[in-house]
């Protein structure tokens, strides 16, 4: 080997000592600079801006020297050494050729992609050229001959901000790294440079003892802590581990401890104790994905019964919860969720949201589907699983997942649909279905159905027509028809029944520059025969049926006959609806009265919008009793059946007001009850009027935005107590919930932070809080989604 191979063989692979082993020594050789050679020490010196290249590699620096005798070579004076992955500044350099190597003042970017470094002359022309997988400096490091790094001093971030201080990094007094794979830190500070508020520089946010920092796309290694709140659970601390399982696979176990709350929230139960998460996700194909995530607490708090009697849950609960969704071919799919609590008060102790600890069920669904040109095939299951929200009387039958409680559901159902398709001057499309609805256990469910199979069909014959050019007619005729057989020794039963309709309607508009205003009159009428066979002695399974009792179903009793008439008008420039105004009515024709009349209008203006509707009984009431009137009237609100509205002011930046209302009169809206056949359904359903509004704001602070949230009763109304013993009264402008949420994305999005908090009314006065927070650290988010 010639003396200047040697040196290019130790001084441009040593200090790149990221392969297990140095290349072959190659002969081609270039170098730039005065070159001497040293009789007394029998060194090569190269000065006056040394250039030294071997391939890709290439060193700078202001003088080189190398010793053929020990293999040992020094660089110093801002050193530059690069090739197509990495650039490394130091103010020197020492290396023995094949092993340890060390360097001082180092500032490093590791490429994500190689690319061509050879021409640069400086560390930032460098940095600038390509994405940076990792940065790091540090005072000192050292290394070895597999690759591994010993960093003094250091810095190390795997965020690329191409110039200025970077949105996120680690620092520590030493960090073992092997480039590529992971840094084990001792001390580490993670520093965050916020860019708004005038704050341009790092500041620390979070110091641990000890750190393992995942540096590749996918490596284990522990994530950062995580911090939240609950009213049940108190403060919580966790700390996740991510495990790689192979390229389409990875897990997520978390081992976490719920402190408990500081006071007892007597409407949240209360949790205290270990407990860990387990979440495993998959990606084996590009349109193939799903996650599960197993919950497991010990919890060591027994709660005392409430002034009701009704108890919580201790000892180990636990809960699952998940999704799949993957498509199989051009037009088939799959899609599954699962949602399972081990007891019925687990989802109330384990959320933060004040209307989410109220649910009263979990859904477990599946479905399977496929489309061709004419026809689409479907089967899905699902199961329903009741809550206690408000807990649990000693000794009610519960059962796994709320096996016991004679829930009703739709277990494997099949059904095949025929598109519209033509056929003359007609459209014929149909649907054929198979459905078995029945509890757990047992022949009834909770209401007195009994379990069943039925079969269901419907054929539709439409003729679509376009009249003088200008009005469209449409006239349909539908049949249906279904057939149960029952578990419980009962009859079986089967119904048919018909449903006839036609639709008109036309466009009258002109164009007054870039704005076009439109006239939109339609006028719709539908008929239906009563039931044929026999008809469902208890409330239907689903809209599908025609019930003789109760609500959900797909028309009202006995032949009914309807007609919708409306008048809308609009101006638009291009896509946009400048402002859009529509007003109609319902009429019983059979009955020979009104029904409904109803109003819609919305508005855009700039960065402001508008939309409302409202259906209300302007000139006939319902003509069924619409049960019992309202505990609090409202002069204003009872005239409508349904009210909703919501306004929005935005700005270019993101800035924006929002706020929203709703409003549903006792007994509901005939629009909202009405199945699948008719317009409208008249008939009270048995709910108490109810009403919500909500106002909020969102700012924007550079890369970060605040958005703040308030809801309120939209009316005064009566809700449980606090101490869910007897009721108390809310009205209309007091805030039953406050929620913050704070997001921070740095401007090159390799850093984000979000924390949450809220509080209701309640829990206010318990001066009790909820909140969470999490980071999330660009490519450590490999352990939150699948590259």
């Amino acid at each position: 080997m010639t003396p200047l191979a040697a040196l290019a063989a130790a001084g441009l692979v040593a200090p790149l000592v990221a392969a297990a082993a140095p290349p072959a020594p190659s002969p081609d050789v270039k170098i730039e600079g005065d070159v001497t050679y040293q009789p007394g020490t029998g060194r090569l010196l190269v000065e006056n801006g040394a250039v030294l290249r071997r391939g890709a590699v290439t060193i700078r620096s202001r003088s080189a020297t190398y010793d053929p005798e020990t293999g040992e070579v020094r660089a110093s004076g801002g050193v530059l050494l690069t090739d197509p992955t990495r650039a490394i500044r130091a103010d020197g350099i020492r290396a023995v050729l094949g092993g340890e190597w060390e360097a001082e003042g180092v500032v490093a970017f590791v490429k994500d992609v190689p690319v061509d470094l050879g021409s640069v002359d400086t560390i930032e022309a460098a940095r600038g050229r390509g994405r940076n997988r990792l940065s790091f400096s540090g005072s000192h490091l050292r290394g070895d001959a597999t690759g591994r790094l010993f960093l003094d001093g250091a810095r190390l971030t795997l965020c690329d901000c191409q110039g200025g201080a970077p949105s996120w990094e680690v620092t520590s007094r030493k960090a073992d790294v092997v480039p590529g794979k992971r840094a084990i830190l001792s001390w580490p500070v993670l520093r965050i440079t916020p860019r708004f508020l005038f704050v341009n520089r790092p500041v620390p946010v979070l110091v641990l003892p000890w750190l393992y920092l995942p540096l590749g796309d996918r490596q284990s290694g522990l994530l950062l802590p995580e911090i939240r709140k609950t009213g049940a659970t108190g403060t919580v601390l966790a700390q996740p581990l991510f495990l790689t399982l192979g390229r389409s696979a990875d897990a997520t176990l978390t081992a976490e401890y719920d402190f408990g709350p500081s006071r007892l929230d007597p409407r949240a139960g209360a949790v205290r104790g270990p407990g860990a998460r387990l979440e495993l996700r998959w990606a084996p194909a590009q349109r193939s994905e799903g996650r599960v995530e197993v919950a497991w607490v010990h919890d060591l708090y027994r709660e005392p019964p409430d002034p009701a009697g009704r108890l919580g849950e201790s000892g180990d609960r636990f809960a699952i919860s998940g999704y799949h969704a993957q498509r199989i071919g051009d037009g088939t799919s799959l899609a599954a969720r699962l949602e399972l609590a081990g007891d019925p008060v687990w989802v109330r102790d384990h959320t933060s949201d004040f209307l989410g600890r109220s649910v009263p069920y979990r859904r477990s669904a599946v479905l399977v589907s496929g489309r061709g040109d004419a026809l689409a095939v479907e089967g899905d299951a699902g199961y329903v699983q009741p809550l206690r929200p408000d807990g649990i009387l000693p000794g009610e039958p519960y059962g796994l997942f709320g096996s016991t409680d004679r829930v009703a559901n739709r277990w494997p159902a099949l059904a095949a649909s025929l598109l519209p398709t033509g056929a003359g001057p007609l459209q014929l499309s149909g649907r054929l279905g198979a459905a078995r609805y029945a509890p757990v256990s047992g022949p009834y469910d909770a209401a007195g159905r009994a379990a069943a199979t039925r079969a269901s069909g419907q054929v539709e014959a439409a003729a679509p027509l376009l009249v003088g050019g200008a009005v469209t007619v449409s006239p349909y005729l539908r049949g249906a028809a279904a057939g149960y057989s029952f578990e419980a020794s009962r009859a079986a039963l089967a119904s048919a029944w018909a449903v006839a309709g036609v639709s008109l309607a036309t466009e009258v508009s002109r164009r007054f520059g870039s704005v076009q205003h439109a006239i939109v009159p339609r006028l719709e009428w539908r008929t239906g025969s009563g039931v044929a066979g026999d008809r469902l002695p208890w409330l239907a399974y689903d809209a599908v049926d025609r019930s003789g009792a109760g609500l959900l179903s797909s028309g009202p009793p006995g032949a009914w006959q309807q007609l919708r008439g409306s008048l809308g008008t609009r101006l638009s420039r291009g896509a946009v609806d400048l402002v859009r105004l529509e007003i109609g009515q319902d009429l019983d024709l059979r009955r020979e009265r009104f029904a409904e009349t109803f109003a819609s209008a919305g508005a855009t203006a700039g960065a402001a919008s508008l939309d409302a509707a409202a259906r209300f009984l302007a000139i006939d009431g319902r003509g069924d009793a619409a049960g019992q009137p309202p505990r609090i009237p409202s002069a204003l609100l009872d005239r409508f059946t349904e009210l909703r509205a919501s306004v929005s002011v935005a700005d270019r930046r993101g800035d924006s007001l929002h706020a929203g209302f709703f409003t549903i009169g006792a007994g509901g809206s005939g629009a909202l009850i009405a199945g699948a056949d008719p317009l409208f359904d008249l008939r009270a359903a048995p709910i108490d009027a109810t009403a919500g509004m909500g106002v909020g704001a969102r700012v924007v602070l550079g890369p970060a935005a605040l958005t703040y949230d308030v809801g309120f009763p939209g009316r005064a109304t009566f809700a449980q107590a606090c101490n869910r013993v007897g009721e108390r009264r809310l009205d209309a402008w007091q805030a039953t919930q406050h929620a913050a949420t704070f997001v921070w994305d740095s401007p090159c999005r390799c850093f984000r932070i979000a924390a949450t908090a809220s509080v209701d009314d309640c829990a206010r006065s318990l001066g009790d809080v909820n909140f969470s927070a999490s980071i999330d650290l660009s490519r450590l988010g490999a352990g939150r989604a699948l590259q």
